[in-house]
């Protein structure tokens, strides 16, 4: 009789890398889209806020400096000095947003 154990354990052993190698991954960047959305959500909460809280012209640094405030206690880091920043990208695209809407 042949004993087919290692022969077995190595399928186990393959479909585990496939689903690690695939699923893993997909789960990721879910999870990642997830995060993204509600960074958006954030930053036009704050956005709106800043612009409510801060009243006058002028006042653009002092808005910026206060959302970034409040996203750095929510968890994310970015440069607030950086126009190349990603989130501050989100945050000028929501002052925009907000200012067409107006």
């Amino acid at each position: 009789m042949v004993d087919i154990t290692p022969i077995i354990l190595c399928v186990i052993s393959l479909i585990g890398a496939i689903i690690v190698t695939l699923l893993v991954p997909y789960i990721k960047s879910k999870l990642a889209g997830d995060r993204l959305e509600k960074l958006r959500m954030w930053v036009k909460v704050f956005v709106q806020a800043a612009e409510q809280l801060f009243v006058g012209s002028g006042r653009g640094e002092e808005k910026l400096a206060w959302v970034a405030e409040r996203l750095r206690e929510m968890g994310y880091e970015f440069d607030v000095t950086s126009t190349a920043d990603a989130i501050r990208a989100m945050i000028e695209a929501a002052v925009l947003e907000l200012d067409k809407a107006k």
